[in-house]
């Protein structure tokens, strides 16, 4: 089965949330709300260099499933419009973009999310994780994300509410974040790139200016239905001192249940901290989960499963800025939730044999997640500024060190005008495999190396 044939129709749009926004609007605005509008254009071209086997001799991609190419094209639009008063605000954010499949094989966990694993044997169907329309056209992926689209309403100092898609991310890892249970994991080889948020009502109370709590309601990212036994409870509290920050969170999972083994929320409480201790950053994050949210493969490829009892999760860090501006970080991650050297050989057994039999189903392809493939992972980052020259290079490594896989992604960035509207950015992104085992992140890509050219137009 090829896996990018079939022509999806567009989805309609879960209206609920943006009917909500557009009552409140005109609230907001009698509040004497000012509104501004901005965005951003983003065309982009990569080059893609396949593994040493091609794009079509490997496990993941047999006779190039995916449609990668050796060029091919990205594009991404964003609109914000953001509106607020003395005590009311809206936030709503849309972004198109371009999709090649090749995304999926050159490290976006998010993007491979999209791949709804209970669909074994049939054409893929996407979720809302990902995007909220999508179409699909070899080799691409269309879509319209709504990244944000909320109200918020402070009748008080101390006393925030938000209502409708709203931003979840929280942490202090660069590239992960144990401690965000309620988010669509980010990308570590990108850990600027925007992620989606969460739909939910939020209640924030700051009671000092050492304590935030925050306790919100929220629904599932998996499809456009829900029942009220599905409804995710979630609690965040931090704690604020002079060079230290203290974070608790807990995650209720809606509907637990050891026979749904697709449950992308399970019970979860998390912990993390930061603290500067002479100009050194340093910081940690915790997370015990009551079951892991990633399947395992069977090797005959007859289908996945998942592992009971608790998961546990940690990372650790290090961050410092130089006077000059330079600013290292450097991050270990482990991954309670990635795969030992048997789960790894199982699940390639299994592609093999799926490819033998007719092709991959989405199923297995949702579980290739590089940079949370393995159970290890050490990351450093540097960020060299150079204002002379109105530039920023930045280099980002990540090494498994029992999977034995490195993925390297340096980048550059050069504003174009004085007023900064116009940034122009080179991306190189390479898989390395230390020993040629066939079981990791780089060995199972068919795309080895791409470089991504791009210009930001900023409106």
């Amino acid at each position: 089965m090829n896996i990018c044939r079939p022509k999806r129709p567009w989805r309609p749009v879960p209206a609920v949330f943006i009917i909500a926004v557009a009552a409140l609007l005109p609230a907001v605005s009698s509040l004497g709300a000012e509104t501004q509008f901005s965005g951003e254009l983003k065309p982009e071209v990569i080059f893609n260099i396949p593994g040493g086997r091609g794009y079509t001799d490997t496990p993941l991609n047999p006779n190039n499933e995916w449609g990668i190419d050796d060029v091919m094209l990205r594009n991404q639009i964003d609109l914000k419009v953001k509106s607020s008063g003395e005590t009311a605000a809206m936030d709503l954010w849309f972004q198109v973009n371009q999709y090649p499949m090749a995304d999926l094989l050159i490290g976006s966990a998010g993007i491979a999310e999209a791949l709804d694993p209970t669909n074994l044997g049939g054409p893929p169907s996407y979720s809302a994780a990902v995007a909220d329309l999508f179409y699909i056209a070899d080799p691409y992926i269309f879509s319209l994300d709504i990244l944000r689209a909320s109200v918020s309403w402070a009748p008080t100092d101390s006393l925030k509410l938000t209502f409708g898609r709203q931003s979840f991310l929280n942490g202090y890892g660069y590239g992960w974040n144990p401690v965000d249970l309620a988010n669509p994991p980010k990308t570590p080889t990108d850990p600027g790139a925007y992620v989606r948020g969460v739909d939910a009502l939020t209640v924030q109370y700051d009671p000092a200016a050492w304590l935030t709590a925050k306790a919100y309601g929220a629904l599932p990212s998996l499809g456009f239905a829900w029942g009220y036994e599905d409804i995710l409870v979630g609690v965040e509290i931090t704690v604020y001192a002079s060079a230290v920050e203290f974070m608790l969170a807990g995650l209720w999972g809606g509907a637990e249940s050891s026979g749904d083994e697709y449950d992308l929320y399970p019970h979860a409480g998390a912990a993390g901290f930061f603290m500067d201790i002479a100009g050194v950053g340093i910081y940690g994050e915790a997370s015990v989960h009551s079951r892991s949210r990633r399947n395992f493969a069977y090797a005959d490829g007859s289908g996945t499963d998942i592992a009971g009892g608790p998961v546990f999760s940690a990372l650790a860090g290090l961050e410092y800025y130089f006077p000059s501006g330079l600013a290292a970080s450097a991050e270990y991650f482990y991954n309670g939730e990635g795969w030992t050297a048997s789960d790894r050989r199982d699940y390639v057994a299994g592609l093999e044999a799926l490819a033998s039999g007719g092709g991959i189903t989405g199923e297995f392809s949702a579980l290739y997640t590089p940079t949370y493939f393995a159970r290890h992972y050490i990351l450093a980052n540097l960020t060299i500024p150079r204002y002379a020259v109105e530039a920023t290079f930045n280099v980002n490594a990540i090494v498994s060190p029992d999977s034995g896989a490195i993925i390297l992604t340096p980048n550059a960035s050069f504003n174009l005008n004085y007023e900064g509207t116009l940034v122009s950015e080179i991306w190189y992104s390479g898989q390395f495999s230390l020993n040629g085992g066939g079981d990791n992140e780089a060995d199972l890509a068919p795309v080895a190396h791409s470089t991504w050219l791009n210009l930001r137009y900023y409106f």
